[in-house]
């Protein structure tokens, strides 16, 4: 018999592989910024290939935990909840590379922040209820 610590691990699980993925994706999105932005010496010198196939290696781990992630986690769920990534490339942008943070950007970061609670925060199962009692064939 499996103890409550043992099944809520099994439930968190899916989504610590999905939150791995929102990381990897913000660091390879930030690195290939970064990468592109020091290309001085020029395009597809062997300093250059090397940076962009470290960005694109770590985008692509992001791309594996999200495959996995989708295992158990509801398409539904996981999508919306990928709209983090809008909020770590804010933070990574203004940390990293300078870029200015405007009271409209803030707004819209919070926007989503705040869709993406209401997407994944379950709700009482009577609103669905109430629509499949209106909504039956008869």
């Amino acid at each position: 018999m499996k103890s409550i610590s043992q099944s809520s691990n099994v439930k968190i699980v899916p989504y610590i592989i999905l939150f791995v993925s929102i990381l990897f994706s913000i660091s390879g999105q930030l690195l290939m910024k970064y990468t592109m932005s020091h290309t001085n010496e020029g395009l597809f010198n062997w300093v250059f290939i090397q940076k962009l196939v470290l960005a694109i290696s770590i985008y692509c781990l992001g791309v594996v935990n999200w495959i996995l992630a989708l295992r158990s986690v509801k398409l539904s769920i996981a999508y919306p909840l990928t709209s983090l990534n809008y909020v770590g490339i804010f933070f990574g942008s203004y940390y990293f590379f300078n870029e200015q943070i405007t009271l409209t950007r803030i707004a819209g970061v919070i926007t989503i922040f705040i869709g993406v609670l209401l997407v994944v925060i379950p709700w009482k199962k009577s609103t669905s209820s109430m629509y499949s009692k209106y909504h039956q064939k008869d």
